[in-house]
């Protein structure tokens, strides 16, 4: 009887882990691979790399572009000092090739425009490179 238990048990453990949200699809939009959500920042130098998602975080950066050129940005504004309160900011998104631009209104400074050059765009990375106005 005890050897049941254990086994009904062991299942159920197992049958739990099996049903976490990170094993969860991921839905790609095979036109255009940009449109989803990207979370996990990782920044190297001028190149940022963003990993696709099911939604952003709460507590972290990230960015979701939209359909129909819509996007939000998840950030903490431009202080970055702990506490850290992140807020979506409401933007547009223009593509032209590997060339990406994202105008934010940041509340406080208003419209920004950021120009990024697309390095990596597949189903699981966006790697992007800001470009900087000379």
């Amino acid at each position: 009887m005890k050897t049941i238990i254990k086994t009904v048990l062991f299942l159920l453990i197992v049958t739990s882990f099996g049903c976490e949200k990170d094993n969860e699809t991921i839905t790609i939009n095979e036109s255009d691979k940009l449109i989803g959500h990207w979370i996990n920042s990782v920044s190297n130098d001028a190149e940022l790399k963003l990993t696709r998602a099911n939604s952003l975080k709460n507590d972290a950066y990230g960015i979701s572009f939209l359909t129909k050129s819509q996007c939000i940005e998840r950030s903490s504004g431009w202080c970055g000092t702990p506490p850290l309160t992140f807020f979506d900011f409401q933007g547009t998104w223009t593509r032209n090739d590997a060339i990406l631009i994202i105008t934010i209104d940041n509340g406080i400074n208003g419209l920004e425009d950021i120009k990024w050059e697309i390095k990596t765009l597949n189903d699981k990375y966006l790697i992007i490179e800001r470009i900087r106005e000379t």
